[in-house]
């Protein structure tokens, strides 16, 4: 890790010294290519598996700033909220059988949040009403919903979540509509990997298969992929695997369809209407010079 500190130690200098001088020889932008390079430079054969998250840390750090949070957040369709309209009784039952701490809160449609309601808040409510559940107004304990673009860089939201003292916020696109959710842990989670905890639902998404290859679900993100198996599938113009495969192969492929590139071998397994829904993934052989990779997610 010697190289390594040298490197960021290298990084640091020099963002001090080039404010306001533009891109060139010994700036910040040719000490992060000399980083990147001995981030690298710190794999070998007999690297473990604590060193690759050491490597993949450190190269998620620095891409915080050029990541967009389109690239991470929660789509829309996966969104666990609810209806503001429903009877109170009926939402904390909702909120209880959630993992999570924040819920979005919608009316008349899903994609119209009009608030978010912190779990604590309305508990510690229900706690503290003396007459029926159904008489407190559940809409009323919600925090307004904030509204962040869909181009902000994670490094950009990291920053506002911590002058803001926020977790949770809404992306949308230019358009002003409803992109998905992002949150403090979803960041965090791009640096360390996966964070779980007792309450969180177990859906790894992936399921390694006993002839080398991997069955996945098309929502996987690459950028999960890549880190966890040390790949290198491009992630700068999809997302999603199942969006890797529909852009190269300028297509909504069928079940049954196999197709070749980065060299791997896709098979499309499942397809529901437009979307790709299960991909069957063959990687490269490890080659024997190659760091072990581990088989699971």
């Amino acid at each position: 890790m010697a190289v390594i500190g040298k490197g960021i130690g290298r990084v640091l200098r020099s963002w001090r010294g080039d404010r306001g001088r533009k891109p060139g020889k010994g700036s910040s932008a040719e000490a992060l290519s000399d980083l990147r390079g001995a981030i690298d430079l710190h794999a070998s054969p007999d690297s473990g598996r604590l060193v690759r998250n050491e490597r993949a840390m450190l190269r998620s750090i620095l891409d915080l700033a050029d990541v967009k949070l389109g690239d991470v957040l929660v789509h829309r369709s996966d969104i666990a909220s609810v209806n503001a309209d429903l009877a109170t009784s009926e939402i904390v039952e909702q909120v209880l059988a959630s993992p999570f701490t924040r819920m979005p809160l919608w009316r008349e449609r899903k994609d119209n949040i009009i608030g978010v309601l912190h779990t604590k808040a309305l508990l510690r409510a229900v706690q503290a009403h003396s007459g029926p559940i159904d008489s407190l107004e559940a809409g009323a304990l919600a925090a307004p919903p904030w509204f962040v673009p869909d181009t902000t860089t994670l490094l950009g939201q990291l920053q506002a979540f911590r002058q803001r003292h926020e977790h949770f916020a809404v992306v949308v696109d230019e358009y002003g509509t409803l992109r998905g959710i992002v949150t403090l842990e979803d960041i965090l989670e791009e640096i360390v990997g996966d964070i779980s905890d007792e309450h969180d639902v177990s859906v790894s998404g992936v399921r390694p298969q006993a002839d080398g290859c991997f069955l996945v679900n098309g929502e996987v993100s690459l950028r999960d992929l890549n880190r966890r198996f040390d790949w290198s599938l491009p992630d700068e113009t999809a997302a999603t695997i199942a969006g890797l495969v529909i852009r190269e192969s300028r297509s909504i492929p069928q079940a049954g369809q196999v197709f070749r590139f980065h060299g791997f071998t896709f098979e499309v397994v499942k397809r529901v209407r437009n979307r790709i829904s299960q991909i069957k993934i063959f990687p490269p052989p490890v080659r024997p010079e190659d760091p072990w990779k581990d088989p699971e997610i």
